[in-house]
């Protein structure tokens, strides 16, 4: 049957049918302010009697008014109350034509409906929707003017099979405001339809993934401590620019922390956060022999901000104390870490210079060593030709003046060494207490330098000027040799660096040690050196063919220099000093650090060859010839030495041989060795004597390094399984220091400092290998050293994913850092298990939530065991 269709507009009744009127009452009007327009797949029945106007669509009807669009199996439309009526018919099969209506984004579908039209409100029975990430079915739901959603006996999940859900949480009453909170009564979890004992007397879930203050979940868990609930706090989301979070912790046992996260950012200007972590550990109770206590905290700023179009402010300041690190952090970088390195940089840019001022700071945590730069500033002119004619005339070509290359950097450098005496020394310097001054008391009291370090200059300044000049040009014909590829280039470098204090020694008046005085002053030191370089390259080709491949082409790159430098030590550039020692013998020492001692006069040489071959393809049409044959690089070999023939012996330094090929197209194989021209006493000194010979024609070696690595994986799988996030928590590429989650508050700044890499199920395996060997002979003895290092990640299935990394060293037997991570993807849910079988950090770990990441933080199921005495170890001592 043709569908019948209408429109009523916003004052009559549809145009077949006459107005009618209430009896004892004015005719009536529609108040609606556009017109209503509806369909029905079989037939309209309208009924117009006394005072009331009302029609039926039968057979897929549908009626749309001011964006709203109404469809059902049947609706009734009472044009004098300017209201809908819709249901659906069940059959054996189930239901047909359940109402649904559409408004803007939002989709409901139930058994019964109700609207208004006028006040846009409505109620609905059996009712499903879904909202964002989650779904609600409930057995009745109303709906406001101003989007508000009352329900009663409601479920809400983000499970799609929302029939029959694996998990809900569900509740008698329901409010749902503003599309972006869902408040509950009495609310309680079931898994499929079980009850579960979790239940709460209110709750507030999110309805959607945006930014929104609230409450950020805690993690539970039990060491040397006691037990413990840390992470929960709150999220704040200020504005579009910036949030905070604050989060604290306890334990059962009296130890608590508290830490701050603050985060900014403005689009194509500048980003950072700022993180402030404290805590405070009591081991044992008062009066008990081990009873301590310890505070430790973390300071944290990372920024980057671009200032105009040429300008840039960078931070990445870690001022964290050890023992936060090796206790409080739960970042497995942070536990291992060796030391510390913080710096801030502004650097400016012009057309061809640029300028930066760096602060820099890096403490070594295992003995307290702290190095800071307070400022180092940096000034660099790019290469420039000084001669270079603006205009030459045609034909004319550009002489060895014209070629002449300048460049300038100007280096500014205050540093700031903090190495603090051991125990043993402070000790015996009868002052035991200074070993609880730390670097930044110590900064700002001279007096506290001296006595941590034993030193009274805490700072050292240096300047310094570096001046290249370069002339490079080739020769393409010599006479008597003919046409030639020669690059020449000859260079000279001059360096100035300026101190403002100079080294003295004296002999003590015992003549028992030497004394050491700093006299201020200003003082500099130049330095020039020269050098002359030439190579070329050339081809050859050898007619080897066979496997599919046809020539070896072998390309050599020799190059043979000369460079002269003086000896700056000497009494005539007047860098030194000299005391006499106790046997009266004079002793010259330079009384500035750089001096360049004796006089080189080196001829430097190298010799880089490649070897390459080319596959013929099977296309051998002359319209393809450039596509015929592709290029393959078999290996690359290097050699290169020096001799000094300023030296009074042992004037050749050690050779150095290196190569690299890839085999098969898969293992990278990577050779470095160094030999030395010389032989060596049974003490390790070396003599004249030569150690090249037809068995070694290189000499005797003294370090070889050779490293093999492969990647192997499997081709995608058909691309059903999409890159998802890391399901057994074995997480690459973490940042430095770890970020905390947000939880149910996400930010708009959560991918700003680094995201983890993602576990890819479309792959179905791979696996990295990576094996080094190296051996150094130092002297009359050798190390030795074999690593092997794997990581494999594995899809049992499309749902099961397995993740390992681990390494064996076998000169020492024993294996690395091992860690292995098991996980699950179910339909709602995700498993993990990771395990750290051995080591410092042994752990295991269990991890089951859902995968929603409106809920992953409130419906997570976490039991943590690792072993305490190891994790808290620093703060035991």
């Amino acid at each position: 049957m043709v569908p019948q269709t209408a429109t009523t507009s916003a004052q009559n009744a549809p145009q077949s049918a006459p107005q009618a009127s209430n009896s004892g009452s004015n005719a009536t009007t529609s108040s609606l302010t556009e017109p209503v327009e509806f369909i029905a797949g079989d037939s309209l029945v309208f009924r117009l009697k006394s005072g009331s106007r009302f029609t039926t669509l039968f057979g897929g009807a549908k009626v749309s008014y001011d964006g709203n669009v109404l469809t059902a199996q049947e609706i009734d439309l009472l044009l004098s109350k300017d209201e809908l009526h819709a249901r659906g018919i069940k059959s054996d099969s189930g239901w047909v034509g359940r109402p649904q209506i559409v408004q803007g984004e939002e989709t409901f579908l139930g058994d019964e409906l109700s609207f208004n039209l006028k006040s846009q409100r409505g109620r609905i029975v059996n009712v499903e929707t879904q909202i964002e990430e989650g779904f609600i079915r409930a057995g009745v739901l109303k709906a406001v003017e101003d989007s508000t959603l009352f329900i009663r006996n409601g479920l809400y999940t983000t499970c799609s099979c929302l029939l029959d859900p694996s998990y809900s949480l569900r509740s008698n009453k329901m409010k749902m405001v503003g599309k972006k909170w869902i408040y509950t009564g009495p609310i309680q979890l079931f898994l499929f339809d079980i009850p579960t004992p979790l239940w709460l007397p209110f709750g507030f879930l999110p309805a959607q993934d945006s930014r929104r203050s609230g409450p950020l979940p805690p993690t539970y868990g039990e060491d040397q401590f006691g037990f413990y609930l840390r992470d929960w706090g709150w999220y704040f989301s200020l504005n579009d620019y910036m949030d905070l979070q604050l989060q604290g912790g306890f334990w059962t046992r009296g130890s608590w922390e508290t830490k701050g996260m603050y985060r900014y950012r403005k689009m194509y200007s500048f980003d950072g956060q700022l993180m402030i972590d404290y805590a405070h550990f009591r081991n044992g109770e008062p009066g008990d022999p081990g009873y301590s206590v310890r505070q430790t905290g973390a300071f944290r700023w990372l920024h980057n901000q671009s200032i105009g179009q040429r300008a840039s402010l960078n931070a990445n300041v870690n001022m964290s104390s050890s023992s936060y690190l090796q206790a409080v952090s739960q970042n497995y970088d942070d536990r291992i870490r060796q030391d510390l390195q913080s710096s801030v940089k502004f650097s400016q840019r012009w057309t061809s210079r640029n300028l930066s001022v760096q602060l820099n700071q890096r403490q070594v945590l295992s003995t307290g060593e702290v190095t800071m730069t307070l400022p180092n500033l940096s000034f660099s002119q790019s290469s420039f030709k000084p001669f270079a004619k603006k205009e030459r005339l045609p034909g004319t070509k550009e002489g060895i003046r014209d070629k002449l290359t300048v460049s300038y950097n100007f280096n500014v450098n205050n540093q700031y060494r903090f190495s603090p005496l051991d125990d043993a020394e402070l000790l015996a310097r009868g002052d035991s207490l200074a070993s609880e001054i730390n670097w930044f008391n110590a900064l700002f009291s001279p007096a506290d330098y001296e006595r941590a370090t034993g030193s009274d200059r805490p700072f050292n300044f240096s300047a310094s000027h570096r001046i290249p000049i370069s002339a490079p040009f080739s020769v393409r014909h010599v006479p008597l040799l003919g046409d030639v590829n020669l690059t020449m280039g000859p260079s000279l470098s001059y360096t100035e660096d300026w101190y403002l204090e100079s080294e003295r020694r004296t002999l003590s008046e015992d003549s028992s040690k030497v004394l050491i005085d700093y006299e201020p002053g200003f003082v500099s030191l130049r330095q020039f050196n020269t050098s002359f370089s030439m190579g070329t390259t050339f081809y050859g080709l050898f007619p080897v063919s066979g496997f599919g491949y046809s020539g070896v082409r072998h390309t050599v790159r020799p190059t043979v220099g000369f460079s002269y430098r003086p000896d700056f030590f000497s009494d005539a550039w007047g860098n030194t000093r000299s005391y006499f020692d106790k046997n009266g013998q004079e002793i010259t020492y330079a009384k500035i650090a750089g001096v360049g001692r004796g006089e080189q006069r080196a001829l430097t040489f190298s010799l880089n060859n490649i070897f390459e071959t080319k596959k013929a393809q099977a296309d051998t049409s002359a319209t393809n010839s450039a596509n015929r044959r592709t290029s393959l690089k078999l290996f690359d070999l290097s050699v290169s030495s020096s001799y000094n023939f300023a030296a009074d012996s042992l004037k050749m330094n050690d050779i150095s041989l290196s190569a690299r090929t890839l085999i098969f197209g898969k293992v990278n194989l990577d050779l470095r060795s160094s030999f030395s021209p010389y032989q060596i006493t049974d003490l390790g000194l070396r003599t004249r004597e030569s150690a090249i010979s037809l068995s070694s024609p290189l000499g005797r070696m003294t370090s070889t390094n050779i490293t093999m690595s492969t990647s192997l994986r499997s081709s995608r799988g058909a691309g059903d399984r999409p890159l998802t996030t890391p399901r057994g928590g074995f997480v690459q590429n973490q940042p430095s220091f770890g970020t905390s989650n947000p939880g149910l508050a996400t930010g708009i700044l959560q991918n700003t400092f680094g995201t983890s890499s993602g576990t890819d199920f479309s792959i179905p395996w791979s696996l990295n290998l990576n094996f080094s060997y190296g051996i150094t002979k130092a002297g009359a003895s050798s190390i030795r050293r074999a690593i092997i290092d794997a990581s494999f990640d594995l899809s049992l299935t499309p749902n099961w994913k397995m993740v390992s990394r681990t390494g064996y060293d076998i000169e020492n037997g024993r294996m690395s850092s091992t860690t292995l991570a098991l996980s699950r993807d179910f339909d709602c849910w995700q498993m993990s298990f990771n395990w750290v079988p051995f080591g410092l950090y042994q752990s295991w770990g269990f991890d089951l939530h859902v995968k929603s990441g409106h809920l992953k933080d409130l419906l997570r199921f976490r039991q943590p065991k690792s072993d305490v005495q190891d994790r808290f170890g620093a703060i035991r001592r």
